[in-house]
């Protein structure tokens, strides 16, 4: 007879995990159009708030035929946390799992904008085909489940409640407030009938939070006496651009609506976050066709949005012979920016396209990608792709140095 004997309990590396069953009813009636999201409901883990947001015909930049899956941060309180996505098939052998491998930081989710979190995930999880094949057993009843299981970093996370901090609701607060302002917009759309807004603003918010604007330069030699001419804008908008740089958030029905508006205003007036956040809202929400493409690209090269530009681009090189047979194609403007970044955009198609090809190339990454990258190092990410792509390279060039003159200062030394 043969029997086991346990000193202890015996260790198991889940033990520290938390984890969660998701289901996806109703699977494969699902849209399947490119970037449509399904989400599902909060759930909480770690006493933080998640939800996955799953692109059944995955987001922009998947493959095609990928799905994408992402771990979306729901609370007000940033967290660092590994993550892991798994899928079995109907007797509970692992089809498909993916590891973050290491401790992702989630930002603090923004509460008051629907639809609004930190994510992290894949853009290529899984392939649709694979899922919804019958012989693989996958779907149950029509559900396909994900189980995700999610680890806080304890040295690094505090597991209590702690209160937001109240500095940007101190400064909501201040905004339009005619007592403490310090200077004064006045600001009038471009209908005659209709009557000028004013604005109250503080210059030290302007300079701090709009730094390098034209909205900051205007507080050089101006004061609340005499009222800065803000015209041919809607009131609107401008009204909603001033609340972003005071550090409110524009809900998201505006951004359906007036993305367009908020690009120009921010454009014209420097304030290059905001235009970056209503360019993506803009790619978000328009459909390109082969109509409207060219209208597209040429807005995009005019206002530098880089983003816009990919995306036109890349409707075209997916929709070539429809694009090549459209009167549309003789408008496309004949400029050599336009051809370079075509070419550098169908490069970079056919690099995601080859296995062979090193992930982590700068170049194969797109302007979403790219900015995501720039943005944790706390580097600039506006501009075109060669800029960014330079960029990401610099650390790796002035780590070279760095180790070039340590280098030499050894040998110096030994000498």
């Amino acid at each position: 007879m043969t029997s086991n004997v346990h000193v202890g309990v015996p260790r198991n590396e889940w033990d520290s995990w938390e984890s969660h069953f998701v289901h996806f009813h109703h699977f494969e009636s699902m849209s399947t159009e490119k970037d449509h999201a399904v989400y599902s409901p909060k759930f909480s883990c770690c006493n933080h708030d998640w939800r996955v947001r799953m692109y059944p015909g995955g987001d922009k930049d998947s493959t095609d035929g990928n799905m994408a899956f992402y771990l979306g941060h729901c609370s007000g309180t940033e967290i660092s946390a590994k993550y892991f996505f798994i899928i079995r098939d109907v007797s509970g052998k692992v089809i498909k799992e993916e590891d973050s491998e290491t401790y992702d930081k989630f930002a603090t989710a923004t509460a008051e904008v629907e639809d609004i979190e930190d994510a992290w995930g894949w853009k290529n999880f899984v392939e649709r085909a694979e899922i919804i094949d019958a012989s693989n057993k996958i779907l149950s009843h029509g559900t396909l489940t994900v189980e995700v299981r999610i680890k806080p970093d304890d040295d690094n996370c505090c597991m209590n409640f702690i209160p937001k901090n109240e500095f940007v609701q101190n400064m909501l607060q201040s905004f339009m407030d005619e007592e403490t302002a310090d200077i004064l917009f006045e600001v009038k759309s471009k209908e005659e009938e209709s009557a000028s807004v004013l604005f109250y603003a503080h210059k030290l918010v302007l300079q701090l939070c709009a730094k390098g604007s034209t909205l900051a330069s205007f507080c050089e030699d101006c004061d609340k006496s005499t009222p800065v001419q803000i015209p041919n804008i809607d009131p609107q908008v401008f009204h909603q651009m001033f609340y972003y740089v005071y550090g409110g958030l524009i809900a998201v029905d505006e951004w359906r609506d007036h993305a367009k508006d908020f690009i120009d205003a921010a454009d014209r007036y420097g304030v290059k976050n905001l235009k970056i956040e209503a360019e993506a809202w803009y790619v978000k929400y328009l459909k390109i066709t082969v109509d409207n493409v060219v209208e597209a690209l040429v807005y995009a090269d005019k206002k530098n949005c880089f983003l816009l530009k990919e995306a036109a681009m890349n409707f075209i090189l997916k929709n070539a012979q429809e694009v090549l047979a459209s009167d549309t194609f003789d408008s496309i403007p004949e400029s050599k920016n336009i051809t370079r970044e075509i070419i550098s955009v169908a490069a970079m198609n056919i690099a995601q396209g080859d296995d062979e090809e090193e992930l982590d190339d700068p170049t194969q990454l797109s302007i979403n990608e790219l900015r995501a990258k720039l943005y944790a190092k706390g580097k600039e990410i506006d501009g075109p792709r060669k800029r960014l792509i330079d960029q990401l390279l610099e650390p790796e060039k002035k780590k070279l140095k760095t180790s070039e003159y340590d280098q030499s200062t050894e040998d110096e030394q030994s000498s």
